[in-house]
């Protein structure tokens, strides 16, 4: 793909050609003046979406989780039943009442009309009340004896869980950043398009287009998943060696 950015139409769909032959940044050019699209709107709308989907999922998903795992009430396993099964309902079975909740609330055609739905999660919901079981419960009794109040105590755990929370913030992040069917119903405007489907669009249009410009476009569209892994990646392998070893 890298590679494909710097090619010629001729030369991308010619499979025995690996190297461009010219070197020339005029496709990355043609990419950032917007001749086929608002290429840096579309980036920063999927990053404005899958920044506020990747927090407000996590943020509510722990206090969930944190419930779930440190209160016995009625109804306790009944809701992580749910979230199983939330799991499994592929969003296309979805797609319609949540157009029509999205259209209620008057955020058709907005951003937060995609990032909204996304920040309920039911795999974080049995992800994080597994991470807080992990929790010391003699940590819980303390703060309550010292006279803590439960959102107090929620927040005192979160250092806890901490590379719990930076592992599903950026799996949240990534499943958003990739996510096409919620965005495609929601956002008609071509100002508030996401970058997977403003090149989606640049693709479907015409193979008369420079194919080396959507190939800039996903070359760039990656770095910010890059640099999100890179800064991740320390946390992930930390929560995924305590979850597997608990």
């Amino acid at each position: 793909m890298a590679l494909g950015s710097f090619k010629s139409n001729s030369e991308i769909f010619d499979t025995r050609s690996l190297w461009p032959k010219d070197w020339s940044f005029e496709y990355f050019h043609i990419l950032f003046s917007d001749t086929y699209f608002d290429f840096g709107g579309s980036l920063f709308n999927s990053i404005w979406i899958s920044l506020a989907q990747g927090i407000g999922a996590t943020l509510l998903a722990a206090m969930a989780g944190y419930t779930l795992a440190l209160y016995a009430f009625r109804g306790n396993l009944t809701l992580l039943l749910v979230g199983a099964l939330v799991v499994l309902v592929p969003t296309q079975m979805v797609a319609l009442p949540l157009f029509i909740w999205v259209n209620t609330l008057g955020l058709f055609d907005h951003l937060l009309g995609v990032a909204l739905p996304g920040m309920v999660s039911g795999l974080g919901l049995l992800f994080f009340s597994r991470a807080f079981r992990l929790v010391p419960t003699e940590l819980i009794d303390v703060a309550r004896i010292e006279g803590a109040s439960e959102f107090r105590i929620f927040l005192t755990t979160l250092p806890l869980v901490r590379p719990f929370l930076i592992a599903f913030g950026f799996a949240h992040f990534v499943l958003a950043w990739h996510a096409h069917i919620v965005p495609m119903l929601v956002l008609h405007s071509d100002e508030v398009r996401t970058l997977p489907i403003s090149l989606a669009a640049l693709y479907g249009s015409s193979l008369n287009s420079p194919q080396a410009v959507l190939m800039a476009g996903s070359f760039i569209g990656m770095i910010p998943l890059i640099v999100v892994f890179a800064i991740a990646y320390p946390k992930l392998k930390s929560a995924l060696q305590e979850f597997v070893a608990n």
